[in-house]
């Protein structure tokens, strides 16, 4: 038996994108119904490592990148989201990309946020767990650093409160009314009607933009990470978050002493939209043999977990939110590539913004 549920909007897609925007929405006044077929955090967005950082230094999304590691440090909207634990973030970027950056790092600045830039001396004095060599420079930003994701998506959406709806279903077309307007979104559990739609349901929005007809093309992309568990705890104790730009290679401290939590960027696009809570071990020597250049403890360290996901990017350029001309109701939030939840509380501002607008219509 299926159902008919109305709303001011739909999102399809549980993840932080989704959730951001609907606890937005409903500070607003506005009624939403959230879709997805594995809950809300069941999808990509359970496997992120959780980074914060104000300074995005591809330039591509770095005011909202400094926007959302602001409002991470208030705890969100209303001071109710896990505290962000503040163990610094580094940028290891060579110094011609640091040059390039230089426009990203003033906006960070222009948002408050403290950075300090560091020469691989100070860098070795600072952390000693860590090896850079004399060409790269970091970039420190003592106020940054980590969040338990599937914590601060339950935080979002508790805020939201009961005007959110959950809907555990999933959705099959889009629904459009004569003149090229938005109704609603077909789900396994019957309509949903609404004045707007966001897609934010990574590479699954692509066959449900398809439906009225809007090209958005999208790949999914290997994600994941590892985690090492070293002998010499003590030496890792003030590990900051690491992201080197010039291997791809990602860590962090994890909640157990002792554990690193560590990743590098893959160029495998193709795979499931699966998520496992095991790492093959083909992929546990791949993160291993690269991380182990910047934090030399884990060359021997031993594996205790992992995950191995996917996350969405879009091959025609950077993830964007955009409200669609046709039909009108529609808008996207889609190929973050694995940067999604730093950016999230931006995202969902700039989203929610763009839906109101299309309700208001």
């Amino acid at each position: 038996m299926t159902t008919a549920l109305t709303a001011d909007v739909a999102i399809v897609g549980g993840g932080i994108i989704g959730l951001a925007t609907a606890e937005r929405l409903t500070a607003h006044g506005a009624s939403v119904v959230l879709i997805d077929d594995t809950g809300a955090t069941g999808g990509a967005t359970s496997a992120s490592g959780g980074l914060v950082r104000a300074f995005e230094p591809t330039g591509a999304h770095a005011a909202w990148a400094a926007e959302g590691c602001a409002r991470y440090q208030r705890r969100g909207w209303h001071g109710t989201w896990p505290e962000l634990r503040e163990h610094g973030s580094l940028t290891l970027l060579d110094r011609d990309s640091l040059v390039r950056a230089g426009a990203a790092l003033e906006t960070a600045h222009a948002a408050g946020h403290e950075t300090v830039v560091l020469d691989p001396g100070e860098i070795a004095r600072t952390f000693p767990g860590l090896a850079v060599p004399e060409h790269l420079l970091g970039v420190l930003e003592p106020r940054a650093g980590w969040l338990p994701v599937t914590a601060v998506a339950r935080a979002v959406l508790r805020d939201a409160g009961s005007t959110l709806r959950l809907l555990t279903a999933r959705a099959t077309a889009l629904l459009t009314r004569p003149l090229s307007r938005i109704r609603g979104v077909r789900t396994t559990s019957g309509p949903v009607y609404a004045d707007a739609v966001l897609l934010a349901a990574g590479a699954g929005s692509e066959p449900l933009a398809a439906s009225v007809g809007v090209r958005l093309p999208m790949r999914t992309r290997a994600v994941g990470y590892c985690l090492f568990r070293c002998e010499d705890a003590a030496s890792l104790a003030n590990l900051p978050t690491v992201v080197d730009g010039t291997t791809g290679a990602w860590l962090r401290r994890w909640d157990t002493d002792g554990v690193v939590l560590a990743g590098v960027s893959s160029t495998r696009t193709g795979v499931p939209a699966t998520v496992r809570r095991t790492v093959p071990a083909a992929e546990e020597q791949r993160v291993r043999s690269v991380v182990r250049h910047r934090c030399p403890q884990l060359s021997g360290a031993r594996a205790v977990g992992g995950v191995a996901a996917y996350d969405a990017l879009t091959p025609d350029g950077p993830a964007a939110v955009t409200s669609w001309p046709h039909p009108r109701g529609l808008v996207t939030a889609v190929g973050w590539n694995g940067g999604g939840f730093k950016l999230a509380p931006a995202v969902g501002r700039h989203a929610a913004d763009e839906l109101l607008k299309a309700v208001a219509r």
